[in-house]
């Protein structure tokens, strides 16, 4: 019998979970000694030692929670796996499906069962709080998240940052052939090569940015200019259009940043262009349910998604922008002062019924 924690055990010994059970988690060595450091082993080495507030000085977990994740498995899973098998009193029970179905179900269950709401973007988690689902998160929670990410009123906090970019396939294009200004594209030379998946929730909080900082009108014109100089419309997963472009199929492609994530084989880079919406920025969140039977430990198990240890994991296995400014993205990135997204209100994103039916209209969807 076992008379020690998994967590003291870890403490004690440096040995990490990930260097045993979890594929993407390694330990690294630091001034001779093993430490535990969870994410990719390809990026983790010659990387500065995360700062922040570590999960060992966060309360213990205990009891049972239930997850709507808007985040794939894929992305997500492994976290979450680590963290419940830190606790030997935990059990987290997640539901992985589109955001879009899970804010439906919260929306039609007598009484959701999640305690957990995590999602890709910011404008699903206003919409639960404006709709009086969401409870008021603690204090010391919210301050592992900066400000200008995370909910003024305390209902949410980001736990990651993607920005918009485009990605083109090198073999066609270099960076130089892509517009700096989003408005401009309808008379690039890329458009008529582009490719975009506008089923994606993500995909949609752009439009929606766009639609914020430029108008409606304005932004229903861009999506008939685009369509009508060729854009493609890609149903399926973020795999799908990132096959597509790397392989000539399409040359360009409005993506999220971390497209080059997975595809490293492939003739595909990224730019960026500037103050607009095309580099606005995606807060991929959580928030506690107030339907939650345990709402302190649901906050604090959000509170490790923001650690030291997990922020170094997304930065490293999901080449996302940690919100931690303690914890440095991947150097394969733009510095997070390189980016020039223009100032808006991530609550205003919430309005996604809006860009839905313009979409609609427009017969993208």
């Amino acid at each position: 019998m076992i008379d020690r924690s998994r967590r003291e055990l870890l403490r004690t010994t440096g040995v990490g979970l990930g260097a045993v059970a979890f594929a993407g988690c390694a330990g690294r060595f630091t001034g001779g000694a093993e430490e535990e450091v969870l994410g990719d082993p390809e990026f983790t080495d010659e990387r500065p030692e995360p700062g922040g507030t570590t999960m060992d000085e966060l309360p213990d977990l205990e009891g049972e929670m239930t997850v709507y994740s808007g985040r794939s498995e894929e992305r997500v899973g492994e976290l979450i796996d680590y963290i419940e098998e830190t606790y030997d009193d935990f059990t987290v029970n997640v539901r992985y499906a589109d955001s879009a179905d899970l804010v439906n179900a919260i929306v039609t269950e007598e009484e959701t069962p999640a305690d957990i709401y995590y999602t890709t973007e910011s404008g699903t988690l206003t919409y639960l709080k404006e709709e009086g689902y969401t409870e008021t998160m603690p204090g010391d929670v919210l301050e592992l998240c900066p400000e200008e990410f995370r909910d003024p009123d305390g209902q949410w906090m980001g736990l990651t940052r993607r920005s918009w970019a485009i990605a083109y396939n090198t073999d066609r294009f270099e960076a130089e052939d892509v517009p700096e200004d989003i408005m401009a594209f309808p008379d690039s030379e890329v458009a008529s090569e582009m490719g975009w998946g506008p089923f994606r929730g993500s995909t949609q909080a752009f439009v929606t940015a766009m639609r914020v900082i430029h108008g409606e009108s304005e932004t229903r014109e861009w999506i008939q200019d685009m369509l009508d100089a060729g854009l493609r419309t890609y149903e399926g997963g973020r795999s799908d259009l990132a096959q597509a472009t790397g392989s000539g199929e399409v040359n360009a492609s409005l993506y999220n940043h971390y497209i080059v994530r997975g595809n490293l084989d492939m003739p595909i880079d990224v730019t960026y262009t500037k103050n607009d919406a095309g580099v606005v920025p995606i807060v991929p969140g959580a928030c506690v349910m107030n339907a939650s039977d345990d709402p302190e430990t649901a906050a604090d198990f959000i509170g490790h998604w923001a650690s030291a240890e997990a922020q170094e994991y997304f930065a490293t296995t999901t080449w996302e922008y940690p919100v931690s400014p303690h914890v440095e993205p991947l150097d394969v990135l733009p510095d997070r002062d390189e980016l020039d997204p223009p100032e808006i209100d991530l609550n205003d994103l919430a309005d996604i019924e809006t860009t839905l039916e313009m979409l609609r209209e427009l017969d993208v969807l």
